[in-house]
């Protein structure tokens, strides 16, 4: 008996992947899937403790309309214990209200005025486009194989007053150092 209910919970945790992932392709779920790793991203960044004593409200930032119902969906989650604001953005002159950005690959324009605007900012930058890390931002989300994976670029999340879980690093296609 004892043993069942150790496997039970992983048997749950298997269905809900594979029920959530059959016939899908990572096109139709690409959006949802990025806004999950980002948020996840968040989740297990360690953050200064001056934003840690705020009572706000986690803002998660994006840019590209397409995102909007995947972002949106996060707003009933949490980080720790303060809720999750998604919040569209169209200029940079917005990003000081973010703690996490989110810069989609249509958005490849706007990097290095965001990298400007966030430079030594306490503000997580995620994006798929090619080469971000390379270019400076923190975490790049890649496609390979049908996949969803990430890198790191541990520079940039230190000049930024941020460290993200060693355990999130290890699941890490690349970090650089």
């Amino acid at each position: 008996m004892k043993k069942d209910n150790l496997y039970r919970p992983l048997l749950y945790s298997l269905l809900a992947i594979v029920t959530l992932f059959s016939g899908h392709t990572i096109a139709e779920d690409s959006f949802d899937l990025k806004a999950a790793f980002t948020y996840n991203f968040a989740k297990f960044t360690q953050w200064p403790q001056t934003r840690l004593e705020q009572p706000s409200a986690w803002k998660i930032c994006f840019y590209g309309n397409q995102y909007r119902e995947s972002f949106k969906g996060l707003e009933n989650k949490k980080i720790a214990t303060h809720a999750i604001s998604a919040i569209q953005l169209s200029e940079t002159s917005q990003l000081d209200q973010c703690d996490v950005v989110f810069i989609d690959s249509g958005s490849r324009e706007l990097t290095r005025r965001i990298f400007l605007a966030v430079d030594s900012k306490a503000i997580l930058t995620v994006s798929d486009i090619a080469g971000f890390t390379s270019q400076g931002g923190m975490i790049e989300i890649v496609e390979q194989d049908k996949r969803l994976f990430f890198k790191v670029n541990m520079q940039a999340l230190e000049q930024s007053g941020l460290t993200i879980s060693s355990q999130v690093l290890k699941l890490a296609l690349e970090v650089k150092r």
